[in-house]
């Protein structure tokens, strides 16, 4: 026979000894190894190297399963199983500051107080309260907590009379909006009120009297006096043009004959392309873009300057 881990037949030096775990056949120096073998009592027995691997292995881990815990992590066990109640804390009194109150002003004492309130950490108003500080200080009725459930009910204080009233003032108002915003229904309340008729367009009696009455000849003088008062306001806006440029032309005398006027702009000294009537003053061609667009004076009449 021989070893069964070196295959070395056994002989009278090389002889036979057995595992004391798996009882395999091994030579003397595949068997030095010496470990202790559960159940076997607790001597260290000769056992082949694959026995002692396996056993070790299981003894470690025997070991780790063992190891107690910490004394920390107990006592932490301990304080969550029975938690020990919150200090009390006792405030006293502070005799200083007793003494040096007796001793302050009437204005002094008012601000140790306030410095007081101040240090002191107090709860801060819930938002209830707030709500009710508001609502006494909008003098309104008693806060209510939660929403209302109720239905809001408004009781009407006006008579019939004045809700009618009410009604055809804002009928009357958004008719005037409409009208505003729809030319050709001005122009047709203007003939109706030349006419004589007080009443709106689009109403029953107003279409009414509007379809009934008035012949061609009654329609064609009512247009003409239109188209007079159009031109009456074209000549009025002519005249007051007329009279802007002559006060301009007065201004540009008066000037001329005061001081000869220098040929600059005004803004940057270089050399004046345009006169602003209505500024009066003379402007090159980029400080005359940037002036009226920045003071927004767009409508301003601008002509060209000619030195003389």
């Amino acid at each position: 026979m021989s070893c069964n881990h070196c295959t070395t037949k056994f002989n009278f030096f090389h002889k036979e000894i057995g595992c004391s775990n798996c009882r395999l056949s091994f030579c003397s120096k595949c068997l030095k190894q010496k470990i202790k073998i559960p159940n076997k009592g607790d001597v260290e027995l000769p056992v082949c190297k694959t026995c002692y691997v396996n056993l070790s292995s299981n003894v470690n881990a025997n070991a780790a399963v063992n190891i107690p815990p910490p004394d920390a992590y107990l006592k932490r066990l301990e304080e969550l199983e029975n938690p020990s109640p919150h200090p009390i804390t006792v405030y006293k009194e502070n005799k200083r500051m007793a003494n040096l109150r007796s001793g302050l002003s009437a204005a002094d004492q008012q601000l140790l107080d306030r410095l007081e309130k101040l240090k002191d950490k107090s709860t801060p108003p819930t938002e209830d309260d707030i709500r009710k500080r508001l609502n006494n200080l909008k003098g309104g009725n008693e806060y209510v907590e939660g929403p209302s459930t109720n239905p809001v009910v408004t009781t009407e204080t006006k008579s019939d009379q004045e809700q009618v009233d009410s009604l055809l003032e804002m009928f009357v108002k958004e008719r005037d909006i409409e009208l505003a915003h729809n030319p050709e229904e001005g122009i047709v309340a203007r003939l109706a009120t030349l006419r004589g008729q007080g009443v709106r367009p689009n109403e029953g009696a107003y279409i009414t009297n509007l379809h009934d009455s008035g012949s061609d000849d009654e329609v064609d003088k009512i247009t003409k006096k239109i188209m007079d008062e159009v031109s009456l306001d074209d000549k009025c806006s002519n005249v007051l043009n007329k009279d802007v440029a002559s006060d301009s032309t007065e201004r540009l005398e008066e000037k001329k004959n005061s001081s000869p006027e220098l040929p600059w702009c005004v803004l940057c000294n270089n050399d004046a392309k345009y006169r602003c009537l209505d500024c009066d003053d003379l402007y090159c061609a980029s400080c005359n873009v940037e002036v009226h667009k920045t003071w927004g004076d767009t409508d301003h009449k601008i002509v060209d300057y000619k030195q003389q």
